[in-house]
């Protein structure tokens, strides 16, 4: 039976590796995208008759409003913080970096929530994705990230990218 109380409207917070990365402007979004291969034969040429998992992504956009030297270094991971107070980021690693060293739990938590029941956590997120910082005269200047979440291999299969849900319990 349809309930109206089931209908959600609100923004959610953001806390990567423990710190809340402030205001966001557009909207978070969320993205889970299975990959499959096809199994097929002969007698039925392209239909597939079946399909396996073979992988999976699980990602988080957060388009970030307020410009900070500590957000631009959480939106670069390969930065690295430099000069008095953390002033500035430096950019510009030698390739073999590896990613999983500046992974970290992402929480995505609805603010009109009153519990923890629709939390999204992507246990080691890592932004991989182009960071585009754009300057214009109409508009906030907005520093949009995407988070992807990395296997966590210590857990269980079914367990390995995140969850949905109450992490307390």
């Amino acid at each position: 039976m349809a309930n109206a109380t089931n209908i959600k409207l609100g923004v959610c917070s953001v806390n990567f590796n423990s710190v809340d990365l402030g205001h966001t402007k557009g909207g978070v979004e969320v993205s889970y995208a299975p990959k499959h291969t096809d199994i097929t034969a002969d007698l039925y040429g392209d239909t597939p008759i079946d399909k396996y998992l073979i992988g999976e992504t699980l990602t988080a956009k957060v388009p970030m409003a307020e410009k900070t030297i500590a957000n631009l270094r959480y939106a670069i991971p390969q930065s690295e913080f430099a000069g008095a107070a953390n002033a500035r980021i430096t950019i510009g690693h030698k390739a073999g970096q590896q990613a999983s060293v500046e992974a970290h739990q992402l929480v995505l938590h609805p603010v009109f929530e009153g519990t923890a029941a629709f939390d999204i956590v992507l246990y080691n997120a890592y932004v991989a994705s182009t960071v585009v910082i754009k300057h214009e005269n109409n508009g906030e200047t907005i520093i949009e990230v995407t988070f992807t979440a990395l296997v966590k291999e210590a857990n269980a299969d079914g367990n390995y990218l995140g969850l949905i849900g109450d992490s307390t319990k």
